[in-house]
Formats: structure tokens, C-alpha cells, sequence
């Protein structure tokens, strides 16, 4: 359906001033029926009612003709062509006197609506931002204290007297004790050196004469450290030579062990690349196996192709016959000619009961060999029996016809129950199932034919949030002999199962030039109908549509005017 717009005043003096402020005295006409506020951007009905602009944008938006939502007497019937701005309403609204928003902060003044926004700009009241806010200051103080507050502000940019960064007043000290690069330091070994700027004492320290150095046969164990006369001097005493040698010889030792730990990890691991090949190898075998079941499936599958096409052509087929085989006439004669079958199937067992009776009773129970005429009897008994077994297939069959034939409507309304609603809606969700068909229906027997369909995940604009709804025209067997283009009214309902008849409705005419309601060329046209017809939010969440699991849709389709043919 299309979405109806509404032109918007071309004068911007017309337009009703921006938010919501609090009135001091409004006139009941002056509130919108839809939103229950102030109208905003007046536009008014061909009956003489008033709406907020937006708010007759989305009342009209589900369909192009809905009733005026006032609902008198003298309403009349809603489209985009019938709804015009009503500048006169506009003037009046901006004119109507309002309070200062600042009202709870100690302003007492009271102003035009269309004053009040030039009014909030100038307000003492008004609470504002600290200039400093992009510093880290998230105070919010009125206009006439912003002055004070920013002179003491602790987030006053300051510039640092070392590095001349521009950093907040209260992370001064924080800066300058961790951050600033130029701020002069000590040297942490204790040597004499003076300050050293941050960004250069790791230079010194790497040179520092006072920095500690280890031994050089601290990778064999050594724990010696001090400054580099006494470790120099620590090289050159015997004591310390001999224990630097028995160092050296332990962790030689110890690398030997490890060397022997290292093959036979290694040992272990080419073990285990043995067991890995292998079983790569055997993989390599099951993934041939599984081509080769792949190919035969997909053989096979190609076979299943066939063997449907063909049973579809039987099922055609016999549907065609079943349909031959529903008419009372048919019916009737099928029944009597079973009937029949039955009263001789019974009276050929009788004469079968007594002509056993009779044999037995002349051999004195020793077994004889069956004459012709039993033997005929008990043929034509075999054959009765199968003729009358494919009568009760074929009854069967006509049975279903039936009760097929009985659900279809004449009168121009589809009542369909559309069960197990939350698996259906997730296979919406997941794109399995995007929408379902109703069942046909007529306007009479030898009327037009229609469906609906459903859209449980919503379709178009509605997709995700709304129930869609659509109709749909089909291709009948008399549509040579209807008047085109379809032009009955519809109405869509989701019945209320909480008993307070609380329906969801909503009803359009047909477009007549729209290619939806022409003669169908193909076995049905494209559906036309309300993508928004309801939130999900509404339809799942009040507990009155859906009750176990089961959503109940109604389908009227007006006949008045419709001349049987």
C-alpha cells in the first residue's frame, strides 16, 4: 500500500514551535486525539478535525483510506488528497503562553510559545556546560553563576614550567611527579651528577661510574655485583678464579643432562610423527570412502529427482480423477454400487458356508479334493472381495474431497486458525519460511476467488517488528464471467481471545487501476494489503491474539453489489 505524505506550510512562521514545554492554559481543541498533546504543525480533516502533521502521517501509513479517528457522526472517510495545513490553528498555537523550562531552577517567567526559545537563550536560569568541560569539568551551573565558577574552576588550563604543556590545574602536580619528560631528577645510583632532565637520566644510568655491574660469570652461577673496580678486582684473586671454574664445570654438567633429556624428547616426538603419518594415512583412506558415498547419494539423489516428477504426473493425474469422482451424482452411484457388491459378496459366502457344509458332511470329515464349482465360487469370492476393497480406496478418497469442499467459504469471509505461531514466526526470523497462504476462499460459488497471506516477521516497512498482511486476487474457473477489476471492500481482523471483542481491524478498497485487482493472467495476483498492520510488541505482548500458541486471522471481503452470475 502506498504511504500517504503531507505537505508541509512553505512559511517557517507557520510552524509550531520545537518540544514539549508546560502550558499555563490550553483549549481541549487544541490537543491532537492521536498523541494527546499540543498539536503540533496543525493540519485539518475534510469533517473539520484537527491533527498534529506527524501524527496523520503515521495514522494514514498502513493504508491509503481509514476513517477519521474521532469517530462523530459527520466523520468522514481519511485520505492524503482530503488533509490540509490549518494555518490559522498553527498561528493561534504558537501564540499560547507557556513557562520558562527552567521553572524548578527559580525562573518565574512566562512567555509565548513562539518566544520561548529566544527567552531559554537569554535565561539566567538556563543551566550550561563550564567552558573548561573539555578538560574533565562535567559541572552544570546556571548562566548567571558560569562567570564565578569558571574563575575557580580546577580544571583552569595551566601550563607546565618545565615541558610547556597545557595540561588541567589539578593534574599539575600529578604531571610534573610522573609525567613531565623535562623535570630535573636525581640519579638513583647516589652519584654527584646534578639533576638530570626525566627524558635523559636512563642515557646517564646506562653510564653512571655508581651502577652496579654482575660478575661476567653470572651465567655459571656467579651472585657477585658491585661497581666496576671491585668486580675487576674480583676477576683477578685466585679464590674467586677457583670458584668461577667449579661453577663452570657444574653448569657444564648440567647442560650434559639436558642434552640427554633433549634426544630423548626428540626420539619421542619422531615416535609420535610416525603415529601421525599413519593416521593421516588411514584419514586419507576414509575421506576416499566418503567421496565414494558422496557420488553414490548424489546418484541416487538424481534417480529421487525422477522418481518425483513422475509421481507428481500420478498425482495430477488422479487428482484430475478424484475431482471427476466428487460430484454427487458420482458419489451417489459409487455408494449404491458398493452397496451391491457387499449383499453379493454376502450371499456368495452363504452359498460358500453351505456348500462346505455339505462336502464335509458326505466325506465324513476325510479331506477331498475341491469340485469345479467350488472352486468357481471361491474365484468369484476372491474377485468380489478385491473389487470391493478398491470402492472403499476410492470412497476414501472421496471422503477427503469432501471435507476439502467443505472448509472452502461462498459467502466472501476466511476464518483461518494458524496454530503453533512461535515456530512459524522463528522460521520467518531465519528465512526458511518468509510467508504462509491461506486457504481459498469465494465471494460465491461462481464468484471471485481470493487467499490471503501472512508475513508472521513482517515484510517491507513492517519487516522485523510487524505482522504483515496481505490480499490476494486468484485465477477462478468463471473469471471470464466477472466484471474487472476487483473492486469489493476488504477488512482484515486478528481476533481478541480474551472474550472483550477488543479486535485488531483495519479495511482498504481496491485501487482500480493497481495490476493486483485485474483479471489474473497467472494463477494469482500480486497481494496487496497493510505491511504494518501491528507491532509485534502489541500483538505478542498483551496476552488477547495469541493464546496457546495459536493466532486467529478473519478475511471479510464485502459482496454488497455482486450480481450472481
Amino acid at each position: 500500500m502506498l504511504t500517504p505524505q503531507i505537505t508541509p506550510p512553505n512559511s517557517l512562521s507557520s510552524q509550531t514551535p520545537p518540544g514539549h514545554p508546560q502550558f499555563v492554559e490550553v483549549n481541549p481543541k487544541y490537543i491532537c486525539i492521536l498523541c494527546n498533546n499540543v498539536l503540533h504543525d496543525a493540519v485539518q480533516t475534510p469533517c473539520g478535525h484537527q491533527l498534529c502533521q506527524s501524527c496523520a502521517d503515521n495514522y494514514l501509513q498502513a493504508g491509503g483510506i481509514r476513517q477519521c479517528p474521532y469517530q462523530e457522526e459527520m466523520c468522514e472517510m481519511l485520505q492524503k488528497e482530503g488533509i490540509i495545513p490549518d494555518t490559522s490553528a498553527r498561528r493561534e498555537i504558537r501564540q499560547l503562553k507557556v513557562y520558562c523550562p527552567n521553572q524548578v531552577r527559580g525562573c518565574q517567567k512566562i512567555v509565548k510559545w513562539k518566544e520561548l526559545e529566544k527567552h531559554t537563550e537569554e535565561c539566567p536560569h538556563e543551566p550550561l556546560s563550564c567552558p573548561y568541560k573539555d578538560w574533565g569539568c562535567q559541572e552544570i551551573v546556571d548562566r548567571s553563576s558560569l562567570t564565578d565558577h569558571q574563575r575557580d574552576c580546577p580544571f583552569i588550563p595551566t601550563q607546565c614550567q618545565y615541558c610547556g604543556q597545557t595540561i588541567p590545574q589539578e593534574s599539575l602536580q600529578a604531571h610534573e611527579k610522573e609525567n613531565c619528560m623535562k623535570i630535573p631528577i636525581n640519579c638513583e645510583y647516589g652519584c654527584n651528577t646534578a639533576p638530570i632532565p626525566r627524558d635523559q637520566i636512563s642515557q646517564h644510568q646506562d653510564t653512571c661510574p655508581r651502577k652496579p655491574r654482575i660478575c661476567k660469570y653470572a651465567s655459571a652461577g656467579c651472585t657477585f655485583q658491585g661497581l666496576a673496580e671491585e668486580v675487576e678486582g674480583g676477576m683477578r684473586d685466585m679464590l674467586y678464579t677457583e670458584v668461577h671454574l667449579q661453577q663452570v664445570t657444574l653448569q657444564m654438567a648440567k647442560i650434559d643432562l639436558h642434552s640427554i633429556d633433549i634426544r630423548r624428547e626428540v626420539q619421542e616426538m619422531e615416535s609420535i610423527r610416525q603415529e601421525a603419518r599413519q593416521q593421516v594415512s588411514e584419514a586419507r583412506k576414509e575421506i576416499e570412502e566418503v567421496r565414494r558415498l558422496a557420488d553414490d547419494i548424489k546418484r541416487l539423489s538424481r534417480k529421487f529427482k525422477i522418481d518425483v516428477v513422475e509421481l507428481t504426473e500420478r498425482i495430477i493425474h488422479a487428482e484430475k480423477q478424484v475431482e471427476e469422482l466428487a460430484q454427487p451424482e458420482s458419489y451417489k452411484r459409487t455408494i449404491s454400487d458398493v452397496n451391491i457388491l457387499r449383499e453379493n459378496i454376502r450371499r456368495l459366502k452363504d452359498r460358500a458356508n453351505e456348500l462346505r457344509t455339505i462336502h464335509t458332511s458326505e466325506q465324513g470329515g476325510a479331506t477331498a479334493t475341491a469340485t469345479p464349482a467350488s472352486s468357481d465360487l471361491y474365484t468369484d469370492i476372491q474377485q468380489q472381495v478385491r473389487s470391493l476393497g478398491l470402492q472403499d480406496a476410492r470412497l476414501a478418497e472421496l471422503d477427503l474431497r469432501f471435507q476439502i469442499l467443505e472448509t472452502i467459504n461462498y459467502e466472501g469471509v476466511l476464518f483461518w486458525k494458524i496454530t503453533n505461531y512461535r515456530r512459524r514466526k522463528q522460521e520467518a526470523v531465519s528465512g526458511k519460511t518468509l510467508s504462509i497462504y491461506s486457504s481459498p476462499f469465494f465471494t460465491n460459488r461462481y464468484g471471485y476467488k481470493m487467499c490471503a497471506r501472512i508475513y508472521l516477521n513482517g515484510d517491507g516497512m513492517g519487516k522485523g517488528t510487524h505482522l504483515s498482511i496481505f490480499f490476494v486476487v486468484m485465477q477462478g474457473e468463471y473469471d471470464a464471467l466477472l466484471p474487472w477489476p476487483f473492486r469489493q471492500k476488504v477488512t482484515f481482523l486478528i481476533i481478541d481471545q480474551s472474550g472483550t471483542r477488543r479486535h485488531l481491524s483495519d479495511s482498504f478498497k481496491p485501487d482500480p487501476s493497481s495490476s493486483s485487482f485485474k483479471r489474473p493472467l497467472a494463477e494469482m495476483n500480486i497481494a496487496s494489503g497493510c505491511p504494518l498492520f501491528v507491532s509485534h510488541s502489541i500483538l505478542e505482548n498483551s496476552g488477547n491474539y495469541i493464546r496457546e500458541d495459536t493466532l486467529f486471522v478473519k478475511v471479510i471481503v464485502d459482496t454488497n453489489g455482486l450480481v450472481p452470475i
